[in-house]
C-alpha cells in the first residue's frame, strides 16, 4: 500500500504487536516503514519511562541572568504537563521580569499560534492534556522561544513528542530557541531528518548550553 505524500511503501503487514493494540493507523504505518522514526519512537518510550522516576530541580537563575533572557522583551514558553520538566516557576519568573509571556495554541492542522497570557488561570482552557490561553494570536516578534523536548544532541537536534508542531514553529522562527531537558537527555547524537529544526540553547538542571 503506497502512502501518498510520505514517500514510503508498506510491503508487508505490520507486526502483531501493532495490530493487537489497534494501532494500524497512518501514523503507526509510517513509524514502522521509516527507520528513523522507528528509532525515535523507541527513544521517546525509553525517555518517558525514565522521566517518571526522575523529576529534577532546575537552577532557573542560569537562564534568567543570561544576556539572551535579559535582552528579550517577548518570550514564548509553554505549560508543562505529565513528566515534562515543570515550567510553572519559569513562567512566573518571565512575568516578574516584565517580559510578555506567550503560550502556544495547537490548531486543527497541528500547527501552533502563540497568545499572550497574563498568568490568570481563568484565562486558560483545556485542550487534551494541556491548558491553552484564550485570546487573539500574537502577531509581533518573539525574541526567545522555550520549547519542550525529550532530548537534545550536541548539534541542537531535538527529539520532540512526535507531532511536528514545534518543528513547524521553529522553521519560521528567527529568534533564540531554547529547550528544557533533564541532565541525561543531552546526548552526543540523535537521529534526525531534513524537517527537524535544531535549537540554539539548552537548559538542564545545572547548565545553560549554547550550541
Amino acid at each position: 500500500m503506497a502512502l501518498i505524500g510520505l514517500g514510503v511503501v508498506r510491503l508487508n503487514p505490520l507486526p502483531e504487536h501493532f495490530r493487537s493494540r489497534g494501532k494500524d493507523t497512518l501514523e503507526s504505518i509510517y513509524i514502522y516503514a521509516n527507520p528513523v522514526e522507528h528509532t525515535k519512537a523507541n527513544l521517546r518510550e525509553s525517555i518517558r519511562l525514565r522521566r517518571r522516576d526522575n523529576q529534577s530541580h532546575f537552577n532557573l537563575a542560569l537562564l534568567i541572568d543570561s544576556p539572551e533572557f535579559q535582552s528579550s522583551k517577548v518570550i514564548a514558553s509553554y505549560r508543562s504537563f505529565g513528566d515534562e520538566p515543570n515550567t510553572e516557576e519559569l513562567n512566573q519568573l518571565i512575568q516578574r521580569a516584565g517580559k510578555m509571556l506567550l503560550l502556544p495554541v495547537r490548531l486543527s492542522d497541528n500547527s501552533l499560534e502563540f497568545r499572550n497570557w497574563d498568568g490568570d488561570i481563568e484565562k486558560l482552557k483545556r485542550s487534551g492534556n494541556v491548558e491553552e490561553p484564550i485570546g487573539e494570536r500574537f502577531l509581533g516578534v518573539i525574541d526567545l522561544m522555550i520549547v519542550p523536548a525529550l532530548a537534545i544532541d550536541s548539534k541542537g537536534n531535538r527529539l520532540g513528542q512526535g507531532g511536528g508542531s514545534y518543528d513547524r514553529a521553529l522553521r519560521d522562527f528567527s529568534g533564540i530557541s531554547l529547550a528544557l531537558i533533564n541532565e541525561a537527555e543531552f546526548v552526543d547524537t540523535l537521529p534526525s531528518e531534513i524537517h527537524d529544526v535544531p535549537v540554539k540553547m539548552v537548559l538542564t538542571p545545572s547548565k545553560l548550553l549554547r550550541i
